[in-house]
């Protein structure tokens, strides 16, 4: 019982509370068959039962009958003790492997993560790449970079001056 009772300690509370109370049921119900036997004499009279010829054994067979019907109430006790503490091995199981599955998901999670991460780098530096060889014009000969173009002068010619062939001289 004691064992029992170490091993429930560590069960889930939903399966904990009903269980205790069961234990502390199979303790008292020990103790009162203890009692039982040790307050029980082992030689009886015949006085006022039946047969004094017969009385002693009549005696001793119900003393056996109750012997007997304590010893399966301890029994029966004690298988359902059994099942308990199988029980309660299972959750022991489940749990454990419950934590295993979860440290393995967090784990993995860990790894998508620093996967992502290291895509978004990626894709940063291409994106930077990209804005880069657009300012600069590189990748396309012969084109100019917006950088280019800006640092350039520029030449403003109205729709007048074109309509009119009047050319005007480069600012800068």
């Amino acid at each position: 019982l004691a064992e029992m009772e170490e091993e429930l300690r560590y069960a889930p509370l939903s399966f904990r509370n009903p269980m205790m109370t069961k234990l502390r049921n199979y303790r008292k119900d020990l103790a009162k068959l203890h009692r039982e036997v040790r307050n029980t004499p082992l030689t009886a009279t015949a006085a006022g039962r039946g047969d004094p010829k017969y009385g002693t054994y009549a005696l001793e067979n119900e003393h056996m009958n109750r012997l007997q019907s304590q010893r399966t109430l301890l029994l029966q006790g004690t298988e359902s003790l059994n099942r308990a503490t199988q029980s309660i091995e299972r959750s022991h199981r489940i749990a454990a492997e419950t934590d295993q599955i979860g440290s393995e998901i967090i784990e993995e999670l860990g790894e998508q993560r620093e996967q992502l991460e290291r895509t978004k780098s990626r894709s940063d530096n291409q994106q930077a790449a990209a804005f880069h060889r657009h300012l600069t014009g590189a990748g396309h000969p012969g084109r100019s970079g917006v950088l280019q173009i800006l640092s350039k002068p520029l030449n403003f010619l109205s729709r007048r001056d074109l309509v009119l062939g009047y050319k005007t001289a480069a600012v800068g």
